[in-house]
């Protein structure tokens, strides 16, 4: 947890914050009662301090700094989809006439229809490129700040037919042949098992998810199902179980064997080597990594006689993930997949006594009882622990996850990863054809569930954004209840109310302006977002109309609601408490533009017009990633701005390549 404070602390941008925040800490050194403790958690975050710094250097690779036009070049190291559906390519080795300091990684969106090239092969195309976009809106996502550690220093979309040199596969490094497998294995699997079926087995085999049809994965989404498509803590977890139990039933059949040899412990190594194939096969995703990480830390503890699975065991993969990846800690996906097995761990650890009084049950029923119990309540706790991040970071709660996922979950067990596990020992014979086919099978039942669920009116509240201290609040107060033992624990419950009350209490904004001012929105008197354009920054839209606590944002909707008229050189609309908004798209200022409880939006204009209006020109909207204007009454708007992070960051850590 410190290291992880450490990390925010480095990721701040006001020092005088981590210092105001480390000297209490430093401080405490010098009371000899704690002076131990208190130098261990110094110490605790200035190594995640370090390990940020060290890592953003590490990574620190060129961004386009501007809008950029032309033929690039490159190798492709990735072959995926965007949200839309349209077939995207991401290049490594890359060249750019033109450019100074040309980035390492491009990704390009090209068009639909025809052969894509394969991973590996050289590639040159026409493309409008431009630098990873930062928050839409200050506090929303910043899609820079990952591409910033993923090198990835340019995106956009080709104009052209994309010109492909093949590269056969013995001149390619060990890690692109391994991807070029893992492509012909997901042709295959979306080839012999037809329709969205096949498509969600290659996202669960090696981690593919392109083909996946988007009403698919709406449905998913839905339903609380989603996580299934990802690669993470319970798909690695079900591999590694099966295996381990497997090879342990099967030596434990010869008497000699388990007299012999401590077969729990071959068991623990050969289910940590299948674990190891599986993280190679699926694409090493981060979210697999940490999988994989925790995995690993509960195998070994059985092979060297400590519980698998601990608060300690936990506590060294989240440690190991934050020292190698601290930019995880703002994931949302470590920080679910850490809340769901913190919450585990300390409910059946609370609840030991029930199960083991459950365990000495004998008889079908009673097992198939304790099997239900188990299941509902994993599922309760894991729902219950990451539901606020989930409203958190993407502002929607999914009202039938819990039936749902006794549903649906338990099939990964005992249906899908067996006969994934099956067809990949059958191929060498030529023998998977009918494992695939009762996989197939299986996908259609948890589809089946998806569409039921998803479908069902209110099945998805949507959930107004909040400010980080929220979050901290719950973060905190939940800490508290799975790391304390005893009545102690139930006093974090206050954060976490006090959490959820400010939650509810926020405020949003009444002005929304995207980047260059391709788009402005405002707040009409029924308090809904309306947006002036029908098409323009789609994402940005989205994401305004979803923060704003839209469970399905619907743009359409929001521009035939709209308050805005426009000529040649301006438009004119209202928003927030009777403000209105001038859009000045060329030419200079008139008086009557800029009056009291007005805002002028003159991205062209350098010099404030010096009348009663708020102005909004080049130097406040030009570099801005996203903008909003909030109008308290009889207070003075507030006005804040995003930023790119990748910008920003890779301009400090400007190394040449």
């Amino acid at each position: 947890m410190l290291i992880g404070f450490g990390v925010w602390l480095r990721f701040q941008d006001d020092l005088l914050i981590a210092v105001a925040l480390i000297c209490p800490m430093v401080g405490l050194c010098a009371v000899s009662s704690i002076r131990r403790h208190a130098v261990w958690a110094v110490c605790a975050v200035i190594a995640g301090i370090a390990a940020t710094e060290w890592r953003m250097n590490a990574v620190a690779a060129p961004v386009l700094a501007d809008a950029w036009r032309g033929d690039v070049a490159g190798r492709v190291r990735v072959v995926d989809a965007a949200i839309s559906g349209a077939p995207r390519l991401t290049l490594d080795h890359v060249s750019m006439a033109g450019i100074a300091r040309v980035p390492l990684r491009v990704r390009v969106s090209i068009r639909r229809g025809g052969a894509l090239p394969r991973i590996g092969d050289l590639v040159r195309v026409s493309a409008v490129l431009d630098a990873p976009r930062g928050a839409a809106e200050p506090g929303g996502y910043d899609f820079s700040r990952q591409a910033y550690f993923d090198r990835l220093g340019a995106v956009g979309y080709a104009v052209g037919r994309v010109e492909t040199e093949p590269v056969a596969g013995d001149a390619l490094p060990l890690a692109l042949r391994i991807d070029r497998v893992r492509g012909a294995i997901a042709a295959a699997l979306r080839a012999q098992i037809e329709g969205p079926e096949g498509a969600i087995a290659a996202a669960l085999t090696v981690g593919d998810r392109s083909g996946i049809p988007a009403e698919t994965r709406d449905a998913l989404r839905d339903s609380g199902l989603a996580h299934l498509l990802a690669i993470s803590g319970l798909h690695v977890g079900l591999l590694g179980g099966l295996v381990y139990w497997v090879v342990r039933l099967v030596l434990a059949v010869p008497p000699q064997l388990s007299e012999r040899f401590a077969i729990r412990k071959v068991a623990a190594g050969c289910a940590l080597v299948a674990v190891a194939v599986y993280l190679v096969m699926s694409g090493a995703g981060v979210a697999t990594q940490r999988a994989f990480i925790m995995a690993a830390v509960a195998l070994c503890a059985i092979m060297i006689d400590r519980a698998a699975v601990t608060m300690r065991g936990l506590a060294v993969a989240a440690t190991i993930i934050l020292v190698f990846r601290p930019e995880s800690l703002f994931e949302a996906g470590f920080q679910m997949s850490f809340a769901a097995v913190a919450a585990l761990v300390a409910g059946y650890d609370a609840t030991r006594d029930f199960w083991r009084e459950r365990a000495q049950r004998h008889g079908i029923v009673a097992r198939l009882v304790t099997g239900f119990l188990a299941t509902t309540m994993t599922s309760l706790l894991a729902g219950l622990a990451t539901a606020p991040f989930a409203a958190y970071h993407f502002n929607r709660l999914v009202i039938w996850g819990l039936p749902a996922n006794l549903l649906a979950t338990p099939l990964m067990g005992v249906w899908i990863m067996p006969c994934i596990i099956l067809a990949a020992i059958l191929v060498p014979l030529g023998l998977e054809g009918m494992a695939l086919i009762v996989l197939g099978i299986g996908i259609r039942f948890i589809l089946a569930v998806a569409t039921w669920f998803g479908g069902l009116d209110g099945a998805v509240a949507g959930v107004m954004a909040a400010s980080p201290l929220v979050l901290f609040g719950v973060v905190f107060g939940g800490l508290w209840l799975v790391i304390w033992r005893g009545p102690v624990r139930f006093a974090g419950l206050l954060p976490v109310l006090a959490g959820l009350a400010l939650w509810t209490g926020g405020e949003r904004p009444d002005l929304f302006i995207a980047r260059d001012a391709a788009l402005i929105a405002g707040r009409g008197e029924d308090g809904q977002i309306w947006v002036s354009r029908r098409r323009a920054e789609k994402y940005a839209a989205q994401t305004w109309l979803r923060r704003d606590g839209e469970a399905r944002p619907d743009r359409n909707s929001a521009y035939k609601r709209r308050e805005w008229s426009c000529t040649a050189r301006r438009c004119r609309g209202w928003t927030g408490d009777d403000w209105r908004i001038v859009y000045l798209r060329k030419g200079e200022a008139r008086p009557e533009d800029c009056l009291d409880k007005m805002v002028l939006i003159a991205p062209h204009l350098t010099s404030d017009p010096a009348s009663g209006c708020l102005f909004l020109g080049r130097d406040r909207v030009a570099g801005a990633s996203g903008m909003t204007v909030t109008f308290p009454p009889k207070v003075v708007p507030t006005v804040r701005r995003a930023q790119s992070w990748a910008k920003k960051t890779a301009a400090a850590f400007d190394h040449p390549e």
